[in-house]
């Protein structure tokens, strides 16, 4: 049981807690429901962890990404490295980007990646892991509403 806790809250983490200030803007066309949802982690990997903090995701969140797209729980996954950036210092070292299919895909996501964590790393602390590599700066959700794609096929 608290093996699952602490996945959870590692999930929790990465999706959900940096957004509890989030704020819904009135107007939006959500009437779009079947449109592509991105979620984006601006992440700051802690000072001397970087190197720790890349393995680990390579480790741990990408065959964890990967099984949840081979299940259907989300269309794809991707990591990004943040090396160059001018003027101050920007707050976050990596992105982690998580496409779904639409808003729906939300109401499943924790429950269907706590079992594929507890499938692929029993009895791992994942959440402790993570938290002593990282912290999430800023979490947002996009929803597409507009692209090119269709473009290509015309």
């Amino acid at each position: 049981m608290r093996k699952m806790l602490g996945l959870f809250a590692i999930v929790v983490m990465m999706l959900l807690l940096p957004s509890s200030s989030a704020r819904a803007q009135t107007g939006v066309g959500f009437d779009e429901r079947n449109r592509p949802v991105m979620h984006i982690a601006f992440v700051h990997a802690k000072p001397g962890k970087e190197r720790e903090y890349r393995k680990f995701v390579i480790q741990v969140f990408k065959p964890m990404w990967v099984e949840a797209v081979k299940q259907g729980v989300i269309d794809s996954w991707a990591a990004y490295e943040h090396p160059v950036y001018f003027g101050k210092g920007n707050g976050y070292t990596h992105i982690l980007i998580v496409k779904m299919k639409n808003f729906a895909g939300f109401d499943a996501l924790i429950p269907d990646l706590l079992k594929i964590v507890s499938k692929q790393f029993p009895g791992r602390d994942v959440q402790a892991e993570a938290e002593s590599l990282m912290e999430i700066v800023r979490s947002d959700v996009f929803y597409e509403f507009a692209n090119t794609s269709e473009a290509a096929r015309q």
